[in-house]
């Protein structure tokens, strides 16, 4: 297996996946001309382990909505496998020089799948509705306006310098894809309706709950450069990408090992050492960033911070992890915001993740009034180590005086129900990698558990508007400190996940900041 770990500004990287050997070569791999440099055809099939809320990347946080829609979606400008911005659908861009303007240049003849062309006008109402609807947009990009003076340029101007502006506009956690001015001007609040961009891939059907087919965009007009992570060049080789909806991981496993599935996302750990003595199929294992238990901040129990702080007291960690995932080949125990090997961690507050005193629990139980009220975790089996880690916290919890249930549903219903302040105390979730901080969505206070944290807002804006690395990481020090003295959220320790495929398969890349990147995949050589 190959494992690859991924944190740090400026230096991330990615595992390609190019195996060799192997007999096996998928249906159709001789058909017609493909739209890249090869001959392509036949169909790919996945495994993908849980259904996606929703296609549209403005509206959630949904690592499945990123991950798949990413064929059919692209942005400006995105993150490379080294941390480094790069141009996808802009030609180039410029910051002017008092950094108030960020200014592209588009690329032209780009199509849409619909096709028509790419416009300025397009790229601005996109970025508009990006601003409205996503929780970055929202928080750091209000005040910006977005205009257009010609049809090749589009800007966005920004009230006051921001540091990390770029960074945000080609950041993956919700990335500010384009599309037809008259979709994302029409759209419901709670997203798109026609899925249309302008990727490699076009959406034809969404089977909800079995699968979701992709075929390719034979007027792809693919952006140059070397293929590293989400940017370079995209050659798509295969007639049809299908995502199969396999929530359950053992139905994964046992299709990815009798050849029913191409490729398998989110593998269970404790099945690997089987799976890597099957000389078929391949492994990649990759940083996937950390899982937590986010609080309801709105209303209800732990509305109170005493009780978020009695909560943490409560947790050991390494049982948690160990519970996920089986192995400390595949987490860590890290309480920090961001990885140890980043330029953005920090220690602060750490002393109040480590704690070794189980009465301290007990005290803050008393000093919150806390008597006995029925505390309710959503958690879903869709995600294996979301569930694995919810039962330990379960026994966890009431080991420390206090009565908890878990409602247990499929992943899209979690997503429902923790809109909703009556319906929960803590969820269950794993946040991706990002490029900095700020752009963790449960610091913000229209995301699910609704941050209300003067500090931590306070902290947000000092990076965002810091006039340089030493500012803005001195302001990253004061999030670290008002994250634990706030406690949206207990963070239970850094992830690694497991993707296999068939031996055969080359193309497939993964990268911390981008998850599973498909639309290059073919027979290897």
């Amino acid at each position: 297996m190959r494992k690859y770990t991924a944190f740090a500004t400026g230096a991330i990287g990615a595992l390609m996946l190019s195996a060799c050997g192997g007999d096996g070569t998928p249906d159709g791999a001789n058909g017609a001309n493909g739209a890249g440099q090869q001959e392509g055809g036949g169909e790919f099939n996945i495994a993908w382990n849980a259904q996606p809320p929703t296609l549209d990347p403005l509206v959630t946080t949904s690592t499945a909505t990123r991950d798949i829609s990413r064929n059919f979606f692209e942005p400006l400008i995105t993150i490379d496998a080294d941390g480094e911005v790069q141009t996808v659908l802009a030609e180039d861009y410029e910051v002017s020089d008092d950094g108030l303007e960020i200014t592209f240049t588009l690329r032209e003849g780009v199509q849409f799948h619909d096709g028509s062309t790419m416009e300025a006008d397009d790229v601005v109402a996109s970025l508009e509705g990006w601003i409205e609807r996503s929780g970055a947009g929202q928080t750091f990009f209000s005040e910006a306006e977005v205009s257009s003076e010609d049809a090749d340029t589009v800007t966005v101007t920004l009230p006051e310098p921001m540091y990390i502006a770029v960074e945000l506009l080609a950041d993956q956690s919700q990335l500010p894809v384009i599309m037809p001015a008259e979709i994302i001007e029409e759209a419901p609040e709670e997203g798109v309706e026609e899925y249309v961009g302008t990727g490699p891939y076009e959406l034809t059907e969404w089977s909800t709950d079995q699968y979701i087919q992709l075929d390719r965009f034979e007027e792809y007009e693919s952006p140059e450069g070397e293929t590293h992570g989400t940017a370079g060049e995209k050659d798509p080789y295969y007639d049809t990408i299908y995502y199969h909806i396999v929530t359950d991981s053992s139905t994964r496993v046992s299709g990815l090992q009798s050849g029913e599935y191409d490729a398998a996302n989110a593998l269970p750990l404790d099945n690997v050492d089987m799976l890597e003595s099957n000389e078929d199929i391949e492994l990649v294992s990759g940083e996937q960033g950390f899982n937590g238990a986010v609080f309801n901040k709105q209303e209800g129990l732990m509305a109170d911070v005493t009780m978020r702080q009695a909560v943490l007291a409560a947790v050991d960690a390494e049982e948690l992890q160990q519970s996920a995932f089986v192995s400390e080949e595949f987490y860590n125990t890290n309480g920090a915001l961001m990885p140890e090997d980043s330029d953005w961690y920090s220690d602060a507050g750490q002393e109040l993740f480590h704690n070794d005193d189980p009465a301290v629990a007990e005290e803050l139980l008393e000093e919150a009034g806390y008597d006995g009220e029925t505390i309710t975790i959503l958690t879903t089996r869709e995600y294996d180590d979301h569930y694995n880690a919810a039962v330990p916290l379960q026994q966890q919890l009431e080991n420390a005086g206090m009565n908890v249930e878990l409602n247990v549903t499929d992943w899209a219903t979690v997503l429902q129900d923790r809109t909703d302040p009556e319906a929960y105390d803590i969820f269950i979730t794993g946040f991706a990698p990002v490029t900095v901080p700020v752009t963790y969505v449960f610091l913000y206070d229209n995301w699910p558990g609704w941050t209300d944290s003067e500090d931590i807002a306070a902290a947000l804006d000092a990076i965002s508007t810091a006039e340089g690395e030493e500012q803005a990481l001195e302001a990253a020090e004061d999030l670290q400190q008002a994250f634990y003295d706030y406690l949206p959220m207990v963070k239970f320790g850094d992830k690694y996940t497991v993707t296999g495929m068939q031996d055969w398969v080359a193309g497939y890349e993964y990268v911390a900041l981008s998850g599973d990147i498909f639309y290059n995949v073919r027979p290897a050589e």
